[in-house]
């Protein structure tokens, strides 16, 4: 796991490197994620060295970055040169006018893989450059599988063996949208439907395809393999102490659970998602986190120029050793260090069956219905094709009243 050395400290909650540069120069500010500085810090030191400036990291939540920014710029705060914008919130950053374009990203985008590029991209501009890359895979522990299986039909079986020593064969969060939804996609249901490269916030699939199949499975499976404890608000922590305690084979999660399996000491190995009852793979969706300019900052092209810096191969490699968050960076993808990891080999087999989180405000909507209609199912109220039918009436509702309440705030030009 992440065999090849880490050359880097950890560096607290802000850095500044380059302080004895000309006082007088440009002074670029950089927000990367809590503990997260340490992947940048070589880029930082010879970025700053290179160019006679100062650099300023400064740690702070990835997922606050844009609420922070936000703040900053109503209240006329000094915004950072550089923050990280996350994929499915990147066209509300551009319709609150807060993150500016990537001119450079026209030529650049074919240095990263396609699907990471994509999500950034909206009405012709690129608005960041992919930093890291993330989605579900599967942990396994090594001494109570031999190897991971490569279907649900596997884990059923090894949850059947198991049970009898008083463990669980593969869990996770299943009830809840963000991990259900891999199985639903599977049999053909899609968030939103898209006209061109734009989502149509008016085509709400969930009930497509043989959805309602996706969730009658999904239900059967809850309720014959996954404990009551974890079917809580509790159970996101309670997967991470089951699996670390050695009472779950394996578990579904993301990469932000890499670093606490790690530190564990458990004997774990890491795989892609297996393919379900119909054949496909379990299809869950996919997030970017992109290093993006704000709009108000002084040092545009300074800031840009940094981007591209720190997402060289070099520097994202080493970004990845001290952080092991994956950069879709081609070049950096095709590194035997990378293709021969297991983390990152997983992680990137899974994201070609996998589907972006829709950027669009919409989004919000469909949680609440979802959230419903699957707990719906797996408590036998409801059969499936009805619970998704009702989600979706309830969403397309829900968008239409915001819609309807946007049209009403809009300045009557008679008046």
């Amino acid at each position: 796991m992440r065999t090849f050395c880490k050359t880097l400290i950890a560096l607290g909650i802000s850095v500044a490197l380059g302080q004895t540069a000309n006082a007088a120069g440009d002074v670029l500010t950089i927000w990367e994620d809590t503990n997260k500085a340490v992947g940048i810090e070589l880029a930082a030191r010879d970025f700053a060295k290179e160019n006679k400036v100062k650099v300023v990291i400064e740690q702070k939540d990835s997922a606050s970055h844009l609420n922070e920014l936000e703040k900053l710029v109503e209240n006329g705060g000094d915004v950072p040169d550089v923050f990280i914008v996350i994929s499915d919130r990147t066209e509300e950053a551009v319709n609150k006018n807060v993150i500016s374009d990537l001119p450079f990203m026209k030529a650049d985008a074919s240095k990263y893989a396609k699907l990471a590029t994509d999500v950034f991209y909206i009405n012709g501009k690129y608005y960041a450059a992919p930093r890291s890359i993330e989605t579900l895979v599967v942990y396994y522990n090594k001494d109570l599988l031999d190897v991971p299986y490569e279907t649900i039909d596997g884990y059923e079986k090894a949850g059947d063996r198991l049970a009898a020593q008083g463990k669980y064969g593969l869990v996770g969060k299943l009830d809840e949208l963000y991990i259900a939804y891999g199985m639903m996609s599977a049999y053909g249901a899609y968030v939103f439907g898209k006209n061109g490269e734009e989502y149509n916030k008016y085509d709400v699939g969930f009930a497509s395809g043989n959805a309602d199949d996706g969730l009658t499975n999904l239900a059967d499976y809850v309720r014959r393999y996954i404990p009551k404890q974890l079917q809580t608000p509790e159970g996101w922590g309670l997967v991470d102490k089951m699996f670390i305690e050695g009472q779950a084979a394996a578990v579904i999660n993301g990469p932000w659970a890499l670093d606490s399996y790690a530190k564990s000491g458990i004997n774990y190995g890491i795989a892609p998602l297996p393919k379900l009852k119909n054949g496909e793979y379990f299809r869950p969706f996919y997030g970017v986190k992109g290093y993006a300019i704000a709009k108000n900052s002084q040092n545009k092209d300074l800031a840009a120029k940094f981007i591209e810096f720190a997402n060289q191969p070099k520097y994202a490699l080493i970004r990845y050793s001290a952080i092991a968050e994956l950069p879709p960076i081609n070049d950096v993808i095709a590194n035997p260090l990378i293709a021969n990891d297991d983390f990152s080999n997983a992680l990137a087999s899974q994201m070609l069956n996998a589907d972006p989180m829709p950027y669009i405000a919409e989004t919000s909507q469909i949680w609440g219905p979802m959230a419903d209609a699957i707990k719906s199912v797996i408590a036998n109220k409801q059969n499936a094709k009805q619970a998704l039918n009702d989600a979706v009436v309830k969403i397309n509702k829900a968008i239409s009243n915001t819609d309807n309440n946007q049209e009403d705030a809009l300045p009557n030009d008679s008046e």
